[in-house]
């Protein structure tokens, strides 16, 4: 996988500040993760566990409605 640069490591970090719900984060950590694998298709796969995980997580912390 690439390195960020540190601009792009700073665009990200603010990326992910910004974001105020789980949805906006889960959105900008795919992009994040697609931009990072590259052509990689190892690593798109086990991000995309990584980051189902985090999503399935994320849900099962929700209140219930």
């Amino acid at each position: 996988m690439p390195a960020l640069s540190k601009g792009q490591t700073a665009r990200w970090n603010k990326r992910l500040a910004e974001t105020a719900t789980n949805k906006a984060r889960a959105t900008a950590l795919w992009d994040l993760a697609r931009l990072l694998a590259g052509t990689d298709d190892t690593a798109w796969a086990d991000l995309v566990l990584l980051l189902q995980r985090w999503t399935t997580e994320q849900q099962n912390q929700r209140p219930p409605s």
